[in-house]
């Protein structure tokens, strides 16, 4: 009989630990099971919504393409409306059933049409900075001669004022100065063949036109040639704009490029998709080729 007690006790023992055990496991459960479904209802509420921002984000990326494709193309005459009076176009597709706005905008510098390149960066001290933009050219009546405008801008991106005192430009070998079409502050014009090419000399006469920091001014002239041009033709020129400052003489060096590949025409595009923001500065080249400046997804 103690054999038989000793044994029921011990499966009394085995069955209260199974439930314990069993207890644990239920208690456990319950902790990780709500959870668990939590994580689920999220995960499969979040992936229509994954859907939807992929589905803008496609339709935006859509949207710069086909934004690309007016401007390359001039589609809808977008280029040809464009100007400094329209500055800005705006238009609507509708991509993957999104309504989706397309901004086109000539790309405007801080400083308007004085600058309209990226400004330089503001720097202490005497500092000035040019750029020589040779534009597209334009033919005479009989088709012979073309004829380049050149602008030379200057900026002023120190913090001290400054006075410009010269203008020196050295003209690509197969360009002659058109006599008579300088355009920008009084000045006495020197003209000399050296080696190969035309130099300018233009000594401005005073009073010296005053840069104040954070200014912008010009000055443009033509160059022409009978020379015969092609798609792979290009052109340079470069410079210098002497200056005084503090009683000390200076000069900033330019150059400038001409080609049919150079970027002539600059554009900024705004797409909105709703939570999807695309903004893409693109350039445009004589022969309609699009080269990215760049692209930003916000």
């Amino acid at each position: 009989m103690g054999n038989i007690n000793s044994d029921g006790v011990k499966r009394n023992r085995q069955r209260g630990g199974a439930l314990i055990l069993v207890l644990i496991a239920l208690s456990v459960g319950s902790l990780i099971i709500v959870p668990t479904l939590d994580y689920v209802y999220t995960g499969l509420k979040r992936v229509p919504i994954s859907e939807r921002l992929l589905m803008e984000q496609y339709s935006a990326d859509a949207a710069i393409e086909y934004g690309l494709w007016q401007l390359a193309y001039d589609a809808d005459n977008i280029t040809d409306d464009l100007n400094p009076d329209n500055p800005s176009s705006n238009s609507t597709i509708t991509i993957n059933d999104i309504d989706v706005p397309i901004i086109t905008e000539i790309t405007q510098s801080p400083l308007g049409e004085d600058w309209p390149f990226p400004v330089p960066e503001s720097q202490s001290g005497i500092h000035l900075s040019s750029v020589l933009d040779i534009q597209s050219p334009y033919w005479s009546d009989d088709g012979q001669i073309a004829y380049f405008p050149h602008v030379v801008y200057i900026y002023n991106d120190g913090d001290s004022s400054l006075h410009i005192n010269s203008l020196i430009q050295h003209l690509d070998p197969r360009f002659e100065y058109v006599e008579g079409s300088y355009d920008g502050f009084p000045a006495d014009l020197t003209e000399t063949y050296v080696d190969d090419h035309w130099e300018l000399y233009f000594d401005l006469q005073p009073p010296l036109p005053k840069l104040e920091a954070g200014e912008a001014t010009f000055v443009n002239f033509l160059a022409s040639t009978d020379y015969e041009i092609s798609d792979n033709e290009t052109f340079i020129s470069s410079g210098q704009v002497g200056y005084a400052a503090f009683e000390a003489e200076e000069g900033e060096i330019f150059y400038g490029e001409y080609s049919f590949s150079t970027v002539g025409y600059y554009y900024d595009l705004t797409v909105d998709a709703g939570s999807c923001t695309m903004l893409v500065s693109v350039g445009i080249t004589e022969t309609g080729e699009v080269v990215i400046l760049s692209w930003q997804v916000e």
